[in-house]
């Protein structure tokens, strides 16, 4: 082989394994950097969820909660007081699904759904028995209650906020109103940072109160036992902070970011198909590969051709010493 030629392929592997080094360090950065900013896009979907369920909630509760107060103005066991109560203030309470109070003595209930009718007394039901309803005695205070239902009436899931309501230190009942979490839910799932990105929550009883399929909602969430199992690992582990959660749903492997909301008792997650990250990745290692051979033809060509011109003056020498030599050994005769 050629010295012109010889020199410029010794020079070329170490080359090529620096190349090698700088491609598997740059594509192990890239992937640590994907990786990161995945998961901080699911963290943000989640924190804006989390917020958005706060503001919407919150504002729902501030209102029965000043409602509550309008008591102490009326004689909460007269019944024209109590109805005349909710007529006032139903068109400005928001609540579509209608506000509630019942009566603790008697559990008499009297209810406002429309407001072209007027409140009226419910009768044949007993709502003391309501989850809501020992939920808001017990504590005290207004809280959202912890178990979402259908509502008949709407068609549609709701939650209900629900307050005590005290004369003199004494129970006089409990004031609600039904939320409809519809304009809530098509908020929360508008927001989609990728292609496979969910926004999901489910309930202390493991049902779906938020999903994208709204023939899930309201059903058991199977991946509830495992996600709250991986949860309880991970906050043991990591002193209670938010770490990434593996899970297989319908067959497919995903990977979420999970919080405990307080206020509704729902477990609310913002999840991605783990596929997704392996795509990301492998369009990654593609873009690498190209790269690190694109540059290292462009490379080794100029690298060659400068040697080559660099070397020529060797190839004159090394005819003329042929020359000598075969003079020297007879060879030729000039």
């Amino acid at each position: 082989m050629k010295l012109t030629n010889k020199i410029p392929l010794l020079v070329s592997i170490p080359l090529i394994l620096c190349f090698i080094v700088l491609g598997v360090t740059s594509y192990n950065n890239s992937k640590n950097d994907s990786f990161v900013a995945l998961n901080q896009s699911k963290k943000n979907t989640l924190d804006f969820a989390l917020m958005y369920i706060n503001a919407y909630t919150s504002g729902k509760m501030t209102f029965i909660s000043e409602l509550a107060l309008k008591f102490d103005e009326i004689d909460a066991n007269n019944d024209e007081d109590v109805l005349r109560l909710l007529d006032t203030y139903y068109d400005v309470s928001g609540f579509k699904a209608g506000i509630f109070y019942v009566r603790a003595s008697d559990g008499k209930i009297f209810q406002k759904t429309d407001k072209h009718q007027k409140a009226n007394v419910l009768k044949g039901l007993e709502y003391r028995n309501d989850s809501w309803y020992k939920e808001a005695v017990n504590a005290k205070k207004t809280i959202m209650g912890s178990e979402v239902f259908f509502n008949d009436k709407l068609g549609k899931i709701a939650v209900t906020a629900a307050t005590s309501v005290y004369q003199n230190n004494t129970l006089q009942g409990v004031l609600a109103g039904d939320i409809i979490l519809e304009d809530m839910r098509e908020h929360i799932l508008s927001v989609k940072p990728s292609k496979t990105s969910i926004i999901f929550a489910y309930d202390k009883r493991k049902l779906f109160t938020i999903h994208p399929d709204k023939n899930l909602e309201f059903k058991t969430a199977d991946v509830a036992d495992e996600i709250n199992a991986k949860l309880s690992q991970i906050q043991k582990i990591h002193d209670g902070q938010i770490h990434p959660v593996e899970y297989t749903f319908q067959g497919v492997e995903k990977l979420a970011f999970c919080r405990y909301y307080d206020g509704l008792g729902w477990t609310i997650c913002s999840a991605s198909q783990t596929q997704e990250f392996d795509e990301s990745l492998n369009a990654l290692l593609k873009q690498n590969i190209i790269l690190f051979v694109v540059s290292l033809v462009v490379i080794f060509g100029i690298l060659f051709y400068l040697i080559k011109r660099s070397l020529n003056p060797l190839n004159t020498i090394q005819h003329g010493l042929k020359d000598v030599f075969a003079l020297i050994n007879h060879e030729r005769d000039n």
